[in-house]
């Protein structure tokens, strides 16, 4: 069946021969509006159009593959339709080298081609981020090395204004971020040099003609509406019933004032407005039937109301206007020195680039850009031959995701349309609501200015502008919410976006309708605090508790629509997203939490993937091999399993080197831990010493033998292959594949050996700087993020960021901390800038010590903070929109609530759609803004009546749209049990009054059913299957030694377990790592004859680490065993006997066993007839002279060999019966080896 498109949805389909912008709100089916319009230009009967001849932009690689595979497909289901079409069979050739692709695929694909015009080296190379962020680090260290060595005065009064003790990072920072805005320009030379005229003001009068200034009057003319507004507002309330109508010509004074400020354009005259304002004081006169709500509130608007005219002195007019001139001469020079610094730090770093002939992503564009143009004596561009040959040779130039795109960008499609010869050939398609890159210097600006300028309808010509707001992926409840709440808060005064009707979201998806009316409205989950916090949690675990919960009730009851059938089913794991503006700080607790909860979970991370235990293990022993006289990378190496070396053994190596040192009566330096190390290796062992240890002299050495041998490579080997032999040697990769998220871990260090092979391919070399590029990752946060297993159709809860969720759909969606505090620290700053605004500084005077902040500074941070709420809006907008069916929005508040709900009580009395600015500005954090918003719902209601706050019920004119709010709390035991009690009282009461009905035959049934007796209860105890562990008698269970007697504690120093951290282990868990040894060890030769205890705890020990290593037992498994008990063990006759019976091949250990008895041989009284199995495993047995003998392992705390007979006879004589029973040979000789006595017992 055909496609139909809606009307606005066709219009973009079939308009031909204009500039189209596409505002295409979120699930409006831009994607495959744009596939249908290039496949009907295609295959336009009159004009056809090859589909090489079209310049299809997308943002990302994926988008592109995604883009091409889904244009190939329509190509060939057209070729079925119309098999002898030529040109469809040649737009199916074309389309795999036609130019669908990223905007720096196809700049490099214009450098490739014309790389002579600038004079490039055809073999240059595309560089790697990491190898780009190393490069400029060694340029920055250069340049600034060199200038302190110029010492120009400049720049020394430039260091010691702006930088923090004697460190220059905030300076490197400064030309870092500087260099990054100027290369966002077309022309970053230019653009730089701009910023030097920014602070060259002679006079007041300048200062009308600057951006920045103009900027700042804009604000002041903001600010001073709202508050006239709210001076109106507390007019009403005045003026209305119970109003305090005494402040009526207080506030009527106020209005007039407010007019008169707003009137004066030039600094000297707003700077005397500003700072002679004054207000009058409130009438004190009595009226009657004052509300002294009403009149508290009238008083609190006024008072914030001087608050904001305060606050607008402060920061646009601080200081007289010769005060205001002095400071920008001052500052003037810091700007001057940081543009210096910054051309300089170019400069250099296209130098290096050159000299390693690499490209980075930013010279791209600007390659292409000189490419494409010229400017010519007068300074205006001219497009330079290539520019014209691309003009004509595309017939569209179509980009998606257009709200992210920058100035270069614009300028470089511009250059190659024909727009500026009267061909408007240009196609353009985003959301500027969704723009949320601002942070890559993204400028939503360039979109908003033909957003407002691109006619729509009739009225266009050229240019038109065509919005789709119909939404196909959300049911009504979720479009609507996300128009109650965004047509609230985003306005053109932040973000410049205006969320009006034709911003609006159009509901325009199917869906069964529900059963319930409020089913699928949106919510609100508050987590706040319980009353009983006997077991207090983290507001993070709070919420994170509250969201399992509501998962849990989701899944298997709500009903959401199956993708592939189109019919509704219950709910799973898959449907739900959990979404976080950044899921640092977050991740772990969910996981734990829903984890806990019987909730499997994948979290999707860019960040973390250095934090991971398995790479900061493998980097560690990288770090070490480097330089050894590294501590805490050292520590982290003794920790590896294939060192095994415990903290109790670091805290003796401690003890050691700090003994030597008293001994030696010396004060030099504190040593380095490897110096340690090596220092123990070497004293000789004393007896009478408590810090020496035989056992851990052999691990350490084995450790300086294993870096020794590593280091020698180093020298020679490739990193990535030096990296695999580590791996592999160290048994590294079996260890993470055994810990728990063993495939992710794997897949972890996968990505890290992918990463050192590419590495290699840059134009540096060596384990020095292979660190150097992971530890400039992590400094410049470009983390790798952890390797991606996931299997797209598991049935997993996701957790991931907004930014990760951009593209996607969910049908029930999660949109988590929304208490989270924006992060404003970029504002605070020393040095700020804007793309606009250029630089502000704050005027510093080092040889006073003085610090101010500046008129031009303070515009620059007000525009950062307008500029940074309006893209957390936008990301609000992008979580919102990703729900298809259910949205719900959580956030902790706990005792916080109640104020935040007083302070926003005025606002259920505001009548405009938009909150004020000063509420959305003010916002701390998205449950603000949202709280702010609900204020005017009906369902807040019952929130304001429950906590006696007033408000106007009539008042509310939002109450119709879906939306709930609830509050959670922990059921604590009281609550649960009083539930449970109150549930058992109603259900006794109901059965009451049903007795008069009772039918007394079947009531003797029921009672005689529950008075049955079991005729056979004598018979209770009697299993059909038992083991020889329960037979004997559980007085004498094993009662293993302490960790005094069996651990490896002899010579180690006590630490108490309150500093320790470790739990004392079980009786039981020493029995069964003692077995598991026994089990495993080879008892080949090599045990015989080996002249000491010491060789003997060598070979055992270097055995359980091949275990380890091997995955055939856990480290902690076993970590209790004192292998000096398993050496004297070897000493035994037992031992020699096993030995040769293993060499003739005839020694058997750990053998399993069911054996048959009659049941009265257990218990007389059991029936003759009655069989029970008996299972059990013989710890060892070897064949000797064609006879049996038997061991069994005891590791129980005795005195006296006796204890152990009467224990364990009944034990040995079924081992017996089994054997003989199993084998047919004579068991002549039954042994208990006990640890405990290191003796044999024969029984």
């Amino acid at each position: 069946m055909a496609v139909k498109y809606t009307p606005d949805q066709q219009r973009v389909i079939d308009t031909r021969d204009k500039n189209i912008l596409v505002s295409a709100a979120a699930g409006s089916g831009k994607t495959a509006v744009l596939v249908e319009r290039i496949i009907r230009k295609i295959c336009d009967e009159e004009h056809p159009v090859d589909i090489d001849r079209l310049l299809i932009v997308t943002f990302t690689s994926a988008a592109a593959a995604q883009m091409r595979e889904r244009i190939s497909r329509a190509i060939q289901k057209r070729l079925e339709e119309h098999p002898e079409n030529e040109h469809l069979q040649k737009q199916s050739a074309l389309i795999h080298n036609a130019q669908i692709t990223t905007i720096d695929s196809f700049c490099l694909f214009i450098i490739r081609n014309n790389f002579n015009e600038i004079g490039l080296d055809p073999g240059f190379r595309v560089a790697d981020e990491g190898e780009i962020k190393l490069l400029e680090a060694d340029v920055m260290e250069k340049l600034l090395e060199d200038a302190h060595g110029e010492a120009s005065p400049e720049f020394l009064h430039f260091v010691d204004s702006y930088s923090t003790g004697s460190s220059d990072q905030k300076i490197e920072e400064a030309i870092y971020r500087l260099y990054h805005f100027s290369m966002s320009y077309p022309f970053p030379e230019e653009w730089l040099e701009a910023r030097r005229e920014d602070y060259k003001v002679q006079s007041v009068e300048e200062l009308n003609d600057r951006k920045w200034y103009q900027d700042a009057l804009k604000y002041m003319d903001t600010v001073l509406e709202e508050c006239r507004k709210r001076i109106h507002k507390a007019l009403e309330i005045a003026q209305g019933y119970g109003g305090p109508v005494q402040y009526v010509e207080n506030l009527e004074a106020d209005l007039q004032l407010l007019e008169n400020m707003g009137k004066a354009r030039d600094y000297s005259q707003l700077y005397d407005s500003f700072t002679y304002i004054s207000f009058t004081t409130l009438s004190r006169k009595k009226a009657e039937d004052v509300d002294p709500v009403r009149k508290d509130m009238v008083k609190a608007i006024r008072d914030e109301v001087k608050k904001s005219i305060a606050d607008l002195k402060k920061t646009l007019f601080p200081i007289s206007p010769e005060d205001m001139l002095a400071d920008m001469s001052v500052c003037q020079k810091a700007v001057d020195e940081l543009v210096t610094l910054t051309l300089s730090f170019k400069e250099r770093l296209d130098a290096a680039k050159r000299d390693k002939n690499l490209v980075d992503f930013p010279d791209m564009e600007h390659f292409a850009l000189e490419i494409l143009l010229t400017k010519d004596d007068n300074g205006e561009l001219k497009p330079r031959e290539t520019a014209l040959e691309l003009q004509d040779y595309f017939e569209e130039i179509m980009i998606d995701e257009y709200q992210d795109s920058n100035e270069v960008q614009e300028l470089l499609l511009r250059s190659i349309s024909g727009e500026d010869k009267g061909h408007y050939n240009r196609f353009m398609v985003g959301d500027v609501k969704q723009s949320i890159y601002k942070f890559r210097l993204a400028r939503p600006e360039i979109f908003m200015e033909k957003y407002d300028t691109y006619k729509t309808g009739e009225a266009a010509k050229d240019r038109v502008r065509i919005d789709l707001s119909r939404n196909f992926r959300s049911r009504r409840e979720v479009t609507e919410a996300t128009n109650f709440l965004c047509g609230q808060l985003m306005a053109k005064e932040v973000g410049n976006v205006e969320y009006d009707e034709n911003a609006a979201l159009y509901a325009g998806a199917s869906y069964v309708e529900p059963q319930d009316a409020g089913q699928y409205a949106t919510e609100l989950l508050i987590a706040t605090d319980s009353e009983d916090e006997s077991q207090p949690m983290t507001e993070k675990e709070k919420e994170a508790v509250m969201v399992a919960e509501r998962i849990q009730e989701l899944v298997g009851h709500f009903p959401v629509t199956d993708d592939q059938t189109g019919e509704q089913r219950p709910a799973k794991y898959s449907d739900i997203v959990l979404l976080f503006r950044a899921t640092t700080g977050w991740d772990e607790d969910f996981r734990r939490i829903l984890t806990q909860k019987g909730i499997p979970v994948h979290i999707t991370s860019k960040t973390g993937y250095f934090q991971t235990l398995e790479i900061q293990g493998i980097v560690n022993l990288l770090r070490v091999l480097d330089n050894p006289l590294q501590d805490i990378p050292l520590y982290g190496v003794l920790k590896l399993p294939c060192f095994d070396i415990t903290e109790a053994e670091v805290a003796m190596l401690r003890c050691a080197a700090k003994e030597k040192k008293e001994k030696m009566k010396k004060t030099a330096d504190k040593q380095f831990l490897y110096e340690e190390i090596c220092q123990y290796c070497k004293e000789p062992q004393t007896q009478d010493s408590t810090v020496y240890d035989e056992i851990l002299i052999q691990k350490l050495t084995f450790l300086l033998q294993k870096l020794e041998q590593y280091r020698r490579m180093v020298a020679y080997t490739p990193i990535k292959e030096l990296l695999g032999f580590l791996i592999q040697d160290t048994g590294y990769d079996t260890y993470v594949s055994s810990m728990p998220g063993g495939d992710q871990r794997q897949a972890n260090i996968a990505l890290l050996l992918e990463r050192a092979g590419n590495f290699e391919k840059t134009s540096f070399y060596g384990l020095f700087h292979f660190i150097r590029y992971l530890e400039t990752m992590q400094e410049q946060e470009v983390d790798f993020g952890e390797a991606n297993i996931l299997d797209e159709s598991a049935d997993v809860v996701r957790v991931m960021t907004i930014h990760k969720s951009k593209g996607l759909e969910f049908p029930i969606c999660f949109v988590c901390g929304l208490a989270k505090q924006f992060n404003q620290m970029d504002a605070r700053a020393s040095i700020l800038m804007d793309v606009e605004l250029g630089i502000g500084v704050d005027c510093i005077d080092p040889v006073m010590r003085t610090r101010r902040k500046t008129m031009r500074k303070n515009v620059v941070a007000q525009r950062m903070k307008e500029d940074t709420r309006g893209e957390d809006l936008r990301v609000l907008y992008v979580a919102l929109t990703r729900a298809k069916e259910k949205l719900i929005l959580t956030a902790y508040q706990g005792e916080k609530l109640d104020k935040k709900l007083s302070d926003r009580l005025y606002l259920t009395m505001e009548n405009a759609q938009k909150l004020p600015f000063s509420v959305v500005m003010g916002s701390a954090c998205y449950f603000d803004m949202i709280l702010s918003a609900l204020m005017r719902h009906r369902d807040m209601e019952s929130l304001l009546e429950e906590r006696g706050l007033p408000y106007e019920k009539h008042q509310l004119p939002y109450g119709e749209i879906p939306l709930q709010i609830r509050l959670w709390q922990e059921d604590n035991s009281l609550e649960k049990k009083v539930k449970e009690t109150g549930k058992a009282a109603m259900l006794e009461e109901a059965l009451s009054h049903t007795a008069q009905y009772a039918d007394t035959q079947l009531e003797q049934k029921l009672s005689d059913k529950l008075n049955f007796q079991y005729p056979y209860a004598y018979l209770e105890g009697l299993t059909v299957k038992t083991t020889v562990s329960e037979l004997k008698k559980a007085a004498f269970e094993e009662e293993a030694e302490p960790a005094a007697e069996l651990i490896m504690t002899a010579r180690e120093p006590y630490i108490p377990r309150f500093i320790s951290g470790e739990e004392a282990v079980q009786g039981t868990q020493y029995g069964t790592a003692v077995h598991k040894v026994m089990e495993l060890l080879s008892f080949d030769a090599s045990y015989q004859n080996v002249p000491s205890d010491k060789v003997y705890m060598g070979k055992i020990w270097g055995e359980m680490q091949t275990w380890i290593a091997e995955g055939r037992v856990q480290k902690e498994d076993i970590a209790c065993v004192n292998t000096s008990r398993i050496a004297s063990f070897f000493h035994s006759n037992l031992a020699k006997r096993m030995i040769s019976a293993q060499q003739r091949g005839e020694l058997y250990r750990e053998q399993p066993f069911v054996l048959g008895l009659p049941a009265h041989q257990l218990k007389e009284q059991y029936p003759l007839d009655e069989t029970v199995l008996i299972q059990g495993v013989i710890d060892v047995f070897f064949y000797e002279d064609g006879e049996l003998v038997i061991a069994d392992y005891k590791t129980d705390r005795v005195e006296q060999a006796i204890e152990l007979e009467k224990r364990y006879r009944t034990q040995l004589d079924y081992y017996q019966r089994a054997l003989e029973q199993i084998t047919g040979a004579h068991v002549k000789e039954r042994i208990i080896y006990s640890f405990a006595l290191a003796q044999e017992i024969g029984l």
